[in-house]
């Protein structure tokens, strides 16, 4: 499939020395290099000038010497046409990695089980990822396999959902597993299950944590076994969890407990749309659940 412009054609004219980008005159070879991302690939320079060091590097980038192969290379990857321009606008720095690198990078991630679709979807979800040692890569999943004594496959399945595990700041992942352990009361099995369910809990805020978590379990009275089968309250909007807690305790249908009659589960709870919450949990109207929100 060819980009918006076919690889082969990519060999932009030379355009007048008027044309800006980092807001100074190019010179005529980097002109080149510009247009090519801006017309063909739909990067956006503006994002990109942010960065001080954006500025020397594509001063210095020739299409044919440092553009075309990694194009090439992120296609064969499984970058769609429409997804390089977002990729390129993050990661514009990858023009500047050495290409067997990158290529070593990939095949790490091949010996460790990781399909081509696998990989593609990570770069995409991740454009830093590539830009990481095979050594870092390693220390990474062996981390999460380790600190959270979770089997290979799970390890795998768990950085697929989530790829910025490999590449952002550790710090948060362990102030979160505290969090969860000391703070809040869960079981080490327990946390397991729940992010491997919602992967998102390892790199949550402290204060959404806390706060979710002090709502749902001594507001709304809901024990820890609950709450680990239905993580994906964390991953809410608390305001919406009140809001709706709120008007069941109105109605006296705020009853959260699966051996009682008019059981609520916490997972629709947090998850259905106005419609349904109002017709199966509140047994009430749209408009009357409105107008209650206006009272609060």
């Amino acid at each position: 499939m060819p980009l918006f412009v076919p690889l082969t054609l990519l060999t932009p004219l030379y355009r007048v020395p008027s044309l800006k980008c980092f807001s100074f005159e190019l010179s005529r070879t980097t002109t080149v290099a510009c247009q090519t991302l801006i017309d063909a690939l739909r990067v956006d320079l503006s994002k990109i000038e942010k960065h001080p060091d954006a500025a020397n590097l594509l001063l210095r980038l020739d299409f044919e010497k440092d553009i075309k192969q990694i194009l090439l290379f992120l296609k064969d990857l499984g970058i769609e046409d429409n997804q390089l321009g977002t990729f390129l606008t993050k990661n514009y720095a990858i023009f500047s990695e050495d290409l067997e690198n990158l290529k070593t990078r990939v095949a790490y991630l091949l010996s460790k089980n990781f399909s081509k679709v696998d990989i593609a979807q990570m770069v995409r979800n991740a454009p830093f990822l590539l830009s990481f040692s095979v050594e870092r890569l390693d220390n990474r999943l062996g981390f999460f396999q380790k600190e959270l004594e979770l089997g290979v496959k799970k390890t795998r399945d768990l950085v697929i959902r989530l790829p910025r595990l490999l590449t952002g700041s550790l710090e948060p992942v362990k102030e979160n597993m505290k969090v969860y352990r000391l703070e809040l009361g869960f079981k080490h099995k327990e946390i397991q299950h729940m992010i491997t369910k919602i992967p998102k809990m390892l790199t949550a805020s402290k204060r959404k944590i806390t706060e979710t978590f002090d709502y749902v379990h001594n507001v709304m009275c809901i024990p820890h076994h609950i709450i680990v089968k239905f993580p994906q309250v964390f991953n809410s909007r608390l305001f919406k969890v009140k809001e709706r807690h709120l008007f069941l305790a109105y109605l006296g249908r705020a009853q959260y407990d699966p051996g009682k009659p008019n059981y609520i589960s916490l997972d629709k709870l947090v998850s259905v749309p106005d419609e349904i919450f109002c017709e199966e949990m509140a047994k009430a109207s749209v408009q009357d659940f409105e107008k209650f929100l206006k009272t609060l």
